[in-house]
């Protein structure tokens, strides 16, 4: 499955809830990305592009659980 097919699969998902369920909540979709993301950059063994990925994922999953968490915890440290 590309990145591309499952954000849509995510967004698709994220927005559409079941009949006769709450709504699922708005930042779900940031962070089901980033964790995607960080495991994502867990597979490129340290290079700069895993590097950028991780960056990527820590900031959105930070900026999604501040809406979410009163004590948000850190994404572990990126392993080398």
């Amino acid at each position: 499955m590309s990145l591309t097919t499952l954000v849509q699969t995510m967004d698709d998902w994220c927005e559409a809830p079941a009949p006769g369920r709450p709504p699922r909540p708005s930042w779900l979709r940031d962070i089901l990305t980033a964790v995607v993301l960080a495991e994502m950059s867990a597979r490129m063994n340290g290079t700069d592009e895993g590097r950028s990925l991780y960056s990527a994922a820590v900031h959105l999953y930070e900026a999604a659980a501040e809406k979410v968490a009163l004590n948000p915890q850190p994404l572990p440290p990126l392993e080398e």
